[in-house]
């Protein structure tokens, strides 16, 4: 569908499963991910959530240089550079998404997916540093209030075009706001090398930002523990906690898995266009030889979690302001997210077999009583015993963190959550022939069980699916 803003701009929007519960949070009056805690309770709770939008304290070009070293493999991210005085007795300048301000107040809502920040905000948080390559421009804050968006290189300004008269279309909302009606302003390759400073002088329109990370943030969290998977142990013995990446490996309480299954299910929406009636969402529940309790492993967008507020379909708690994975997610877990890339995903659940899973999910379940569905049409298409020799819980974890090492891009039709799970079943059950549940992403299926047994840090140079220097979108 596609949704008009207030200034002639078409925001395509076609969101499906997962993505329409992100979308939801675009709503103008209310944004389920752009609210900090609403209790002092909340606050104590989630102390990361409180982080707001901080600006004006740049670096020290030592620091600057460490926070951010040479190199061109990180991360890119896109931000709105909107003129200081952005709001004029109440109503905004032409051109913004009204969704991702608060006219009333004149503000900046805190994390968009858009990263609006003003001309102002940035200037005054970037840190020249020095180099035999030209200068460099490092941006420190918290970018739009998201606890992971601190340190940046500015790679380039873009100037908005002006608008046509007419609707003029842009791409997807989330993935690239305002279209390509751009045109270069300023870029570190080429102003930036003959000594010129960024610098806005027509303060009244709005520009783009190319900010790029440092170059561990294409592989993972944080620089320590690459690889984008994390697991919530829900149920540790010293209280619910989530690790990430390569940590996950060492320090998980283990056990050995003994059964796995397929399952797979529609979104539960409101009114289900002809795409959502096709579009299914597949998972892997394992079952463990002593834990009272199960594991659901499954494929998302990356960072789908973290932008999310937390909001689990496997946890009773998902409507609740804080919920409990929430508070226990680590700063730098909590970003936008993006639609082209993945994570993998490990939840500690109450069901410890299938038959508690399908009780757990026939209490959600839209076709049948449930007051707030979460599920359509569950479908349960693959059981065996866990076949492979090695597999402990530390040894699923060392698998995923290959998988997704060497396989981070998303895609609708060939690289999913279907394709995963089906990758995953086929591994631990040691069976040929398993496939995505629905035909449409079999067609360029082909199995990648060889992906979650080879140390990917050893593929460097070589090619595979990673996120280096990609744009976040």
């Amino acid at each position: 569908m596609s949704l008009p803003d207030d200034h002639g701009i078409d925001i395509e929007l076609d969101p499906t499963g997962e993505l329409r519960y992100l979308a939801s949070s675009f709503d103008l009056e209310s944004a389920a991910m752009a609210d900090t805690p609403s209790s002092e309770e909340d606050k104590k709770r989630a102390p990361s959530l409180n982080l707001i939008q901080s600006y004006g304290n740049p670096l020290s070009p030592e620091e600057a240089s460490k926070a951010v070293p040479i190199g061109s493999n990180g991360l890119i991210r896109h931000a709105i550079v909107v003129p200081d005085d952005f709001c004029v007795d109440g109503k905004l300048i032409g051109g913004l998404i009204k969704r991702d301000f608060n006219a009333e107040k004149g503000v900046i809502k805190p994390r968009r997916p858009t990263l609006p920040i003003t001309n102002k905000d940035l200037m005054t948080s970037l840190t020249k540093v020095e180099g035999d390559g030209g200068p460099r421009y490092i941006f420190n804050g918290v970018l739009n209030g998201w606890p992971s968006l601190r340190h940046f290189e500015l790679i380039c300004l873009e100037k908005k075009r002006s608008l046509l008269k007419g609707r003029v279309k842009a791409p997807h909302y989330i993935m690239d706001t305002l279209g390509k009606a751009w045109t270069p302003h300023w870029s570190a390759e080429k102003e930036g090398k003959a000594g010129v400073p960024p610098n806005i002088m027509d303060t009244s329109t709005i520009y783009r930002a190319t900010l790029r990370g440092a170059s561990w943030t294409s592989l993972g969290w944080s620089p320590i523990s690459p690889g984008f998977i994390f697991w919530y142990e829900a149920h540790n013995s010293q209280g619910p906690r989530v690790l990430y990446g390569s940590d996950t490996i060492s320090k998980i309480e283990d056990d050995v898995c003994k059964e796995v299954h397929m399952i797979s299910h529609r979104y539960a929406v409101d009114r289900e266009s002809p795409k959502d009636k096709l579009t299914y969402h597949s998972l892997v529940f394992l079952e463990w030889e002593n834990s009272p309790f199960g594991t659901v492993v499954e494929g998302a967008f990356l960072n789908g979690i973290g932008g999310y507020k937390g909001k689990c379909n496997w946890y009773h708690d998902k409507d609740e302001e804080v919920t409990g994975l929430y508070e226990t997610l680590p700063p730098e877990m909590i970003s936008p997210w993006l639609t082209k890339a993945s994570e993998l995903r490990c939840y500690d659940v109450e069901a410890k077999n299938l038959d508690e899973m399908k009780e757990y999910i026939e209490t959600y379940n839209g076709g049948g009583t449930a007051t707030k569905p979460r599920f359509l049409d569950p479908k349960y298409t693959f059981s065996h015993s866990a076949r492979l020799t090695y597999r402990s819980r530390s040894n699923i974890a060392q698998y995923l963190v290959n998988y997704i090492s060497r396989n981070s891009g998303y895609s609708e039709t060939s690289n999913n959550c279907q394709t995963m799970a089906a990758d995953l079943c086929s591994f631990l059950a040691g069976k040929k022939d398993i496939v995505p549940y629905h035909p449409i992403n079999r067609i360029e299926y082909y199995n990648r069980s060889h992906l979650f047994l080879y140390d990917s840090s050893m593929y460097e140079g070589k090619k595979s699916d990673s996120l280096k220097g990609k744009v976040a979108r």
